[in-house]
């Protein structure tokens, strides 16, 4: 297998549907008009797709320690100082990280829910914007959990959600730091983006601890609903991109303005978005 076949721009052709490759498309040139040639589109030509011949790939070793150096990033370094200075095992750690996450959008100075004013940015300007949307607090989530010392990539959902997973308690375990979710197995472990899309019921089976821990923005039953129905069916793609705060130098984190946005076609794009995933997903 050549792992570059079911990578980044490769990977339409791989897909034998026509619809899932037009979805795929969709989502990048939604993205490329969004943030332009910014850290959240140029970071998809490294996204791995989740199929039978990458599982292994993705999810048969275990990762290699995070490269993060203390003293890089000061100012992040504080705020996971802050968020996690009352936990006292990694689980604490990475909970407390991802409700700092979950609720940064209280903080936004414009109150522009649902939409940011201005879109991207260094992991700092997202937390000084208060950050509300999930291409960003995956790559945030992702950022903090390698200064805390847990490795973790960006995983997208193509029909039109980012998470993450984050590798502690010797597994990845997923976790959307927009909506506050996650999900354990009946003896209380994470589990991955993986074994939850091979037995999606589990979503269906979850207590009151993981319930509790959903943005106040939904209730729990809407974000199970569209995890079941959308996000973890079947016919469900998922891609995984590694990020690190080190590789800085290879991304660009300039701000767009949703004025720039809308300018750029972002309106047709999310047409053109929307009716593909309706074509696959008629319950949406």
């Amino acid at each position: 297998m050549n792992i570059h076949d079911y990578m980044g721009k490769n990977i339409p052709d791989i897909l034998t549907d026509e619809n899932k490759q037009e979805l795929y498309r969709a989502n990048w040139d939604q993205l490329k008009i969004n943030y332009g040639d910014n850290v959240e589109w140029q970071r998809l030509k490294k996204q791995i797709l989740l199929c039978d011949e990458t599982r292994e790939y993705l999810y048969g070793t275990k990762p290699e320690k995070v490269r993060y150096v203390r003293g890089t990033r000061p100012i992040l370094e504080k705020y996971v100082e802050d968020a996690t200075k009352d936990a006292k095992t990694d689980r604490e750690k990475v909970l407390a990280l991802m409700s700092f996450c979950r609720d940064l959008y209280k903080n936004d100075p414009n109150n522009a829910l649902p939409y940011n004013l201005v879109y991207g940015g260094t992991e700092e300007q997202l937390i000084e914007k208060g950050e509300n949307l999930c291409e960003c607090l995956g790559r945030l989530m992702v950022s903090l959990s390698e200064i805390a010392g847990f490795p973790g990539r960006i995983v997208m959902h193509m029909a039109g959600h980012i998470v993450c997973e984050i590798y502690f308690e010797d597994r990845w375990a997923y976790l959307d730091p927009r909506a506050g979710m996650f999900y354990l197995d009946d003896e209380g472990k994470f589990l991955s983006i993986d074994e939850v899309w091979r037995n999606r019921e589990v979503i269906l089976q979850q207590t009151d601890f993981v319930k509790s821990f959903v943005s106040d923005r939904w209730t729990y039953e809407q974000r199970q609903t569209r995890n079941y129905t959308i996000l973890f069916s079947p016919q469900e793609m998922h891609c995984f991109c590694d990020y690190s705060l080190m590789d800085r130098e290879e991304y660009t984190y300039d701000q767009k303005s949703r004025e720039e946005i809308l300018q750029d076609g972002m309106r047709d794009a999310a047409r053109r978005y929307r009716a593909v995933i309706e074509k696959l997903y008629p319950a949406n």
